[in-house]
């Protein structure tokens, strides 16, 4: 039987981050002008940031 690699063993969690309004933050990507653009945006309020801690 074949080995799990070493990243896949390993348990990955993600951290939920909440805005001021109440919103959970997410990322996001988008392709633009020929490049691959990721922000990270607010579920509630549609606010875009460049990244989650942007907001704070």
């Amino acid at each position: 039987m074949a080995q799990q690699s070493k990243n896949a063993r390993a348990g990955s969690s993600t951290q939920k981050v909440l805005h001021s309004c109440g919103g959970e933050i997410k990322m996001k990507s988008m392709f633009s002008s020929g490049k691959m653009k990721h922000y990270a945006e607010c579920d509630s309020c549609k606010q875009q940031e460049r990244r989650p801690s942007d907001f704070f």
